[in-house]
């Protein structure tokens, strides 16, 4: 998750300041990227965004993930282990944050009720606010609000894909 979420931000936040800098210092950037895997991962969202087979394979993670979730929550609820806040929790929280901070969540989880309950749940959790969101500064979410938008119907398309796929291959 950690690489899909990284993925979809950077598709959705860094292209056009990408695109807008001089090819030379792009390029510099590019190169400056120590693990070439990594530069290759990020080369790959600038120039294909969301159509990038990371960031494809990010969407896909995401879906599993919400699925599993959301099955595991219908059992357990309100936390994914029971009753009470768990380590799995706590490292899901800033996957699941981002994604929401970007406008997209929704996209995963509007017919995921336990989801969407443990979510609301998770954004009152003083440890959430005070660990995660109260760190994040205006400007961030500003940023992160007018870019997520972006990108929505394409990461929807591809949602919808994978629920195609997934379902095919269960018949």
């Amino acid at each position: 998750l950690f690489e899909g979420v990284t993925d979809l931000s950077f598709s959705a936040m860094f292209p056009e300041r990408m695109r807008h800098m001089p090819e030379e210092i792009r390029q510099k950037r590019f190169r400056n990227i120590g693990d070439p895997r990594r530069r290759d991962r990020l080369m790959s969202t600038y120039e294909l965004g969301v159509q990038s087979p990371f960031v494809k394979h990010g969407i896909a993670a995401y879906e599993r993930a919400f699925k599993m979730l959301e099955d595991t929550l219908a059992e357990t609820g309100p936390w994914i282990l029971g009753a009470n806040a768990s380590l799995a929790a706590v490292n899901l929280m800033p996957f699941t944050a981002r994604l929401d901070y970007l406008g997209l969540l929704d996209l995963w989880v509007k017919d995921r009720p336990q989801v969407k309950k443990w979510w609301a749940f998770v954004r009152e959790w003083p440890s959430f606010k005070s660990g995660l969101r109260d760190l994040i500064s205006e400007a961030e979410f500003s940023e992160m609000r007018a870019h997520g938008p972006k990108i929505a119907d394409e990461v929807a398309e591809v949602i919808a894909e994978v629920r195609r796929n997934t379902a095919a291959a269960a018949n």
